[in-house]
């Protein structure tokens, strides 16, 4: 049963970090998927707040692989990098690097940056890093802006923030920064953790503010292969169509388990997914 063509698939290379980016694009290409989604803490992609590497070679790869990608993540959950900085001098190296992600993810040919609410310190009022937060976001906003980018913010688990990581707190995000070039996306393990539905985020954003999702299996914890876990991919893809979604399906596969062979878990994870998209 047809849902999806093969294009709206994309995958995620972090579990593919410990090889190298050649070896990913081909598995992809392999795969026969047209979309990837770049993190930028892979060996193959390195950037940081002062610089980062030539794009005109990555995007050659791509190119010669038939491989296009239209999302660039630089890494913002496991570096000292996050949108809600305090100190004066982090925040400003916070903000140079994720405005070089803009920079880089542009020049790779990316429309989407990848992003989240930060999280602050956990020993503080939670107003004061949503406050940040929104500072940091409305600043990368209009940089977005300057380089034909959007931010799409998801949301984490409770374990990871404690300013974003329910979509009420997400919303009111939106409405703070109310920029043009800030939109949400939705990552279904984040959301299950919480209980929330994707028909809730639907109505509570719509269509047109969802531009991109991280697409897994969960339990409702874990990033998991389609299968793994214990959610229903038929009725989940349902419930983005019948909202009018038109972003990518992301496959965010992070479970140390896939990391030994990620091209298999890769073909695992495709064998089911092709049973909407044939």
């Amino acid at each position: 049963m047809k849902l999806i063509d093969i294009s709206r698939i994309s995958v995620l290379s972090l579990h593919y970090n410990n090889y190298t980016l050649d070896y990913f694009l081909d598995c992809q290409a392999k795969l026969g998927v047209k979309n990837v989604e770049l993190l930028g803490a892979h060996q193959g992609l390195w950037m940081d707040e002062y610089g980062y590497q030539d794009a005109a070679p990555i995007r050659k790869k791509l190119e010669e692989r038939g491989l296009s990608c239209p999302v660039f993540t630089p890494e913002n959950c496991g570096y000292g990098y996050q949108f809600a900085a305090k100190e004066p001098e982090l925040k400003e190296r916070c903000f140079r690097y994720f405005a070089n992600g803009i920079r880089f993810g542009a020049e790779l040919g990316a429309k989407i940056l990848e992003a989240n609410s930060g999280w602050g310190y956990w020993n503080e009022p939670e107003e004061e890093g949503f406050q940040r937060a929104a500072e940091m976001h409305s600043r990368l906003a209009e940089v977005a802006k300057e380089y034909g980018m959007t931010i799409a913010c998801e949301s984490l688990r409770p374990q990871e923030t404690r300013i974003g990581y329910r979509i009420d707190q997400i919303k009111r995000l939106f409405d703070t920064v109310n920029h043009p070039n800030f939109k949400v996306m939705i990552d279904l393990t984040a959301i299950c953790v919480q209980g929330e539905s994707v028909q809730r985020w639907f109505d509570t954003f719509g269509a047109e503010n969802i531009i991109h999702s991280h697409f897994q299996d969960c339990d409702p914890y874990g990033h998991y292969v389609w299968g793994d876990g214990k959610q229903n991919l038929h009725d989940m893809l349902c419930a983005f169509l019948d909202n009018g979604y038109t972003g990518l399906f992301s496959q965010e596969l992070t479970d140390g388990s896939y990391f030994e062979d990620p091209f298999y878990h890769d073909q695992r994870n495709m064998r089911n997914l092709r049973m909407y998209t044939e």
